[in-house]
C-alpha cells in the first residue's frame, strides 16, 4: 500500500485533516506527524490514518520514521515559518528526491523542481475576487489553471439569456454545465439559458475572456475593453474647416451609437470661424471641449490621456501620419479619417492574410459594425492555406455577436485592386511596430496589414498589440 507522510500543524491544518477523513480512499496509508494536540482531532477513526507524536523539526527522529516506511510523497501544513523551513530542510537530507507538497502563507523562496508550494495567499485573493460583480470565476485547482475553466451569472440583458443551446455557435469553446437554483443541469440543444443562470465554460482563456464579454455585455461593447471614453485631436492650424467638420461630425456619431461614456475634443490652435462657434455652443453632458489657448502643438498625448480611460482616439490622416510612432505607444485603437462623410459609410472590412491578425481584429470589427449598422465583410487571402478552421471561428465569432458575417476568399484575385473602385469603407488594420517605416520592402510586401497605405480613402482603425 502506497504511503503518504503528513507534517501538520494548527487550525487549518485541523480542518484540512477533517476532510481527508471524509474522502473515502483505500489506496493510501496517511502516516500524521503531529505534536501539538490542538492541531489534531485524535477522535478521528479512520483505518488508513496513523498518527506519530514528536517534533518534526527534529532531524534524527524523522529519520528513524523514514527508515521504517517508503513514503511516495509528503504533505507540509504548518502555521510557523520557522517550523516549516527547518522540516523541510531535514527532509531534503534525508531524501533529495521524494515529492513535497508545501502549504505556503508567507512567499517562500525554494527553488526545488520536487516540491510544490501550494500559495494560500494567492489562493485566497483569487476566492475572494469571485465574489466581486464583473469578475471572472476561474478554475483554480483543477485542469491547467490559466483560465480555460470560467464560471459566468447571466445578467437579464445578456445577448445569451432566453436562447436555446443550439442556437450558440460553440468553437473553441463549450458550455460545460448550467447551474439554476442550486441544481445542475447538463446541457443539451433543446436548453434554453435563462436569467441568473450559472454556466461553466471551457476553452481556450482567450476565446473564454471574449465570451465573457459578450455574456456581461448589452447592446456591444467597443469601446470596451480598451477604455470607456473617446478622443477627438483638432488642429484648427493644419486641417480645412470642411475637414474639422467632418471630424467633429465623426466623433458624435461613434459616441451617439456605440457605449462610450464621454467626448473628450482637445482642440489646439483655434481660430476664429463658423466651426468654432459651434464647437464653442456643444453644451452636451457627456460632452467634454477643451480649447487649448497656451500649446500650438502637443508635446506628449500620453500626459493628456492618462486619466482620461481613453478607448479610441480621432485624428486626421496628417496628424496619424506625423504622430504614428507616439500613437503606436499608446496601445490604444486609432481611428483616421477617411474622404467621405462618417455617415455614409456603408461597410466595415478586414483586409488580411494572417491568422493571427484577423483573430485580434475580427471581435472589435463585429462589435462595432454592429452598434453602427454596418455590413462586416472579410477579405481573406492566403493562396498556401485552408481557412477552413479560421471560418469556423469567425462564423462562431459572428454567431456569438448575433451580427452577419461576410467572408471573401477568392484567391485569384488581387485584394487590393478590387477595393480600389469600391466606395470607401471603415476598415480595421493590425497595428503592428512594422507599420511604423514606410521603406522599399513595404512597397513591395505581399503582407495585406502593411499595404494599408494604399487604401487611405477608408476609414481605418489601428488596433493595438495588447
Amino acid at each position: 500500500m502506497n504511503q503518504i507522510l503528513l507534517i501538520l500543524d494548527g487550525i487549518l491544518a485541523k480542518y484540512f485533516l477533517e476532510r481527508l477523513c471524509l474522502q473515502k480512499t483505500s489506496n493510501y496509508h496517511f502516516d500524521v506527524v503531529y505534536y501539538n494536540e490542538d492541531s489534531i482531532n485524535l477522535k478521528l477513526q479512520s483505518e488508513y490514518i496513523n498518527f506519530i507524536k514528536f517534533d518534526p523539526s527534529s532531524a534524527s527522529k524523522l529519520k528513524e520514521l523514514f527508515l521504517t516506511n517508503s513514503y511516495t510523497q509528503i504533505f507540509i501544513h504548518m502555521k510557523d515559518e520557522f517550523d516549516v523551513k527547518a522540516v523541510y530542510d531535514n527532509i531534503r537530507e534525508i531524501n533529495e528526491e521524494i515529492s513535497v507538497v508545501l502549504v505556503d502563507f508567507w512567499g517562500l523562496s525554494i527553488n526545488d523542481s520536487r516540491c510544490e508550494l501550494v500559495d494560500v495567499r494567492s489562493s485566497l485573493s483569487e476566492y475572494l475576487l469571485a465574489f466581486l460583480p464583473d469578475v471572472p470565476n476561474f478554475a483554480q485547482n483543477i485542469g491547467l489553471s490559466n483560465g480555460e475553466i470560467m464560471e459566468v451569472k447571466i445578467p437579464a440583458y445578456s445577448i445569451f439569456a432566453h436562447r436555446h443551446i443550439s442556437s450558440i455557435s460553440q468553437k473553441r469553446w463549450r458550455i460545460a454545465l448550467i447551474y439554476r437554483n442550486k441544481k445542475i443541469i447538463m446541457p443539451n440543444p433543446s436548453v434554453m439559458i435563462m436569467p441568473n443562470d450559472n454556466v461553466l465554460l471551457v476553452g481556450e482563456p482567450s476565446i473564454l475572456q471574449n465570451v465573457y464579454y459578450k455574456i456581461k455585455g448589452g447592446r456591444g461593447q467597443f469601446p470596451s475593453p480598451f477604455g470607456n471614453n473617446l478622443y477627438l485631436f483638432l488642429d484648427m492650424k493644419r486641417i480645412s474647416q470642411k475637414e474639422l467638420y467632418k471630424a467633429y461630425k465623426t466623433a458624435n456619431i461613434l459616441h451617439s451609437n456605440t457605449n462610450s461614456k464621454r467626448l473628450f475634443i482637445h482642440s489646439i490652435n483655434s481660430k476664429l470661424c463658423d466651426f468654432y462657434e459651434e464647437l464653442k455652443q456643444d453644451k452636451k453632458n457627456s460632452v467634454t471641449v477643451h480649447f487649448d489657448y497656451e500649446n500650438t502643438k502637443i508635446k506628449n498625448i500620453k500626459d493628456i490621456l492618462i486619466n482620461d480611460d481613453i478607448g479610441l482616439i480621432i485624428v486626421d490622416d496628417s496628424t496619424f501620419k506625423k504622430r504614428k510612432k507616439e500613437f503606436y505607444s499608446l496601445k490604444i485603437p486609432i481611428l483616421k479619417l477617411g474622404s467621405i462623410d462618417f455617415e455614409d459609410l456603408d461597410e466595415a472590412i478586414i483586409l488580411s492574410s494572417n491568422e493571427d491578425e484577423l483573430e485580434n481584429q475580427a471581435g472589435v470589427m463585429i462589435d462595432l459594425s454592429k452598434q453602427l449598422k454596418l455590413k462586416a465583410l472579410l477579405y481573406y487571402y492566403e493562396p498556401d492555406n485552408d481557412s477552413k478552421k479560421l471560418t469556423e471561428h469567425l462564423q462562431s465569432l459572428s454567431q456569438l455577436y448575433n451580427k452577419e458575417l461576410k467572408i471573401i476568399n477568392d484567391k485569384n484575385k488581387n485584394p487590393i485592386l478590387e477595393l480600389e473602385h469600391k466606395k470607401p469603407a471603415l476598415q480595421f488594420i493590425y497595428f503592428k511596430k512594422d507599420l511604423l517605416s514606410f521603406n522599399l520592402r513595404s512597397i513591395l510586401s505581399t503582407n495585406l496589414n502593411s499595404l494599408y497605405y494604399k487604401m487611405n480613402k477608408n476609414y481605418q482603425v489601428f488596433i493595438p498589440i495588447s
